[in-house]
C-alpha cells in the first residue's frame, strides 16, 4: 500500500475528553458519598442509657441468677463465663448506646472509656472456650458486678 493512500488520524471533537472528565467526576463523587453515608463513626450514636439505680440493679440480678444457677448445677463453668459475657456485652451495648454484641472484645474496649467491660471479656475468653480452666466462678461474677456498679 502506497503512503499517499493513508489517510491522517481524525482527532477527537471537543465534547468527548469533557464528557469523560465528568464521568470521572461522578464517579468519584458517588464513591465518596457512599463512603461518607455507610461509615459507622459519622452515624449520630444513640443516646446512652442513663447508668441509674434501675440499669445497674437489673443487669447486678442478672449476674447473681447466673452465679445461682452455676452454684445449683445448671451451668458448667464454661457456660457461666458465656453467660457472663452476653450479659457483659448487652450491659456495654445500652450504656454505649450501640448494639455492641456481635462485636470482638478489642472493639469493645476501643469504645467503652472504661475499657474495663473489654478486660473483662479479655480475662472470659480462656474459661469460655477452654475445655478445662483454673477460673473461679465468684471472681468473675464479683468483677462483673464492680464493672456495672461503677460504670
Amino acid at each position: 500500500m502506497p503512503a499517499a493512500d493513508l489517510l491522517p488520524p481524525e482527532a477527537y471533537s471537543w465534547w468527548v475528553p469533557v464528557l469523560g472528565l465528568l464521568l470521572l467526576a461522578a464517579v468519584g463523587g458517588w464513591l465518596a458519598w457512599v463512603h461518607r453515608s455507610t461509615d459507622p463513626r459519622r452515624r449520630p450514636a444513640r443516646q446512652p442509657e442513663h447508668a441509674g439505680p434501675g440499669l445497674r440493679a437489673r443487669y447486678t440480678a442478672q449476674v447473681d441468677s447466673l452465679h445461682a444457677a452455676y452454684r445449683d448445677g445448671a451451668l458448667d463453668l464454661r457456660g457461666l463465663h458465656l453467660e457472663l459475657g452476653r450479659t457483659m456485652r448487652e450491659f456495654a451495648s445500652e450504656r454505649l448506646g450501640t448494639d455492641v454484641r456481635s462485636w470482638t472484645r478489642a472493639d469493645v474496649a476501643g469504645h467503652d472509656p472504661t475499657r474495663r467491660v473489654g478486660h473483662l471479656l479479655a480475662r472470659w475468653e480462656e474459661p469460655s472456650f477452654a475445655p478445662d480452666s483454673d477460673a473461679e466462678a465468684t471472681t468473675s461474677t464479683t468483677r462483673a458486678k464492680e464493672v456495672i456498679g461503677t460504670w
